[in-house]
């Protein structure tokens, strides 16, 4: 996800009550050394707010009923740094492994693990904008039992700093691991999942294809976040609550 450097934002939350029976997510706040802000009592604040933005789009009534809940931050001594990782290396390097060592601490209890590194972006390909934030799955005990795949999902998200101006950047994350689905046709006996959002795919300029982002303008799963309250679309409420993430 890319964020202008030029946009304001308003922090202005809203909440809705939930029902009971409607689905939920447990998010796990991890901070590392040089993730901002340096004081506890402001990285609680920035994990509250990241969960209270989440809840304004995701919770917003209608179709739209999930509720994202805040657990107690956790502050460790391990250094990731935004500025050396690209994308892909960050899910399967260090923000995979300190997410999986927080997991064996709480009993692997299941939810979203956003791990909030130093550095202002996540490194890019040539040419390419510098993201601020990564969002995806980590996938555990993956079997096939008669003919069905089993397996349990993680939610698995890494913010940089930069990310701190941008409110919604936690609830478009959250957004590529809830769209994260197993395709049920294996290629080669092989199955893979795919982050795919119903509202995409997003086509730029230059006519590349992006399935993981939406296309509609102002949505909140556009590669770029609108300056004002995102919206969000009744397809995206329907495939998110389908997730494995979700208790």
């Amino acid at each position: 996800m890319e964020k202008s450097r030029k946009r304001k934002y308003r922090y202005k939350y809203s909440y809705s009550v939930q029902s009971q029976g409607d689905p939920s997510v447990s998010v796990y706040g991890i901070f590392t050394p040089g993730s901002a802000p340096s004081d506890s009592n402001g990285r609680q604040d920035r994990f509250n707010r990241d969960i209270a933005s989440a809840n304004q789009v995701w919770n917003s009534g209608g179709e739209c009923n999930i509720n994202f809940i805040s657990q107690p931050i956790i502050e460790v001594n391990t250094v990731i740094d935004a500025t050396h990782l690209g994308t892909n290396e960050a899910f399967r390097g260090p923000v995979e492994n300190l997410i999986n060592q927080v997991k064996q601490m709480n009993g692997n209890q299941p939810g979203i693990y956003v791990v909030y590194t130093s550095g202002n972006d996540f490194a890019a390909p040539s040419g390419s904008s510098r993201p601020i934030g990564v969002g995806g799955v980590i996938i555990e005990n993956f079997r096939v039992e008669n003919g069905v795949p089993q397996f349990t999902l993680f939610g698995s998200i890494a913010l940089s700093n930069r990310s701190l101006s941008a409110p919604f950047a936690f609830a478009h994350e959250a957004g590529h691991a809830l769209f994260t689905q197993l395709n049920n046709q294996p290629v080669n006996n092989v199955f893979m999942f795919e982050s795919i959002d119903p509202t995409g795919p997003f086509i730029d300029s230059a006519g590349n294809i992006d399935p993981a982002h939406s296309n509609l303008t102002g949505n909140f799963m556009a590669p770029i976040l609108p300056n004002s309250t995102p919206t969000i679309n009744p397809l995206q409420c329907q495939k998110a609550s389908m997730s494995r993430i979700l208790q």
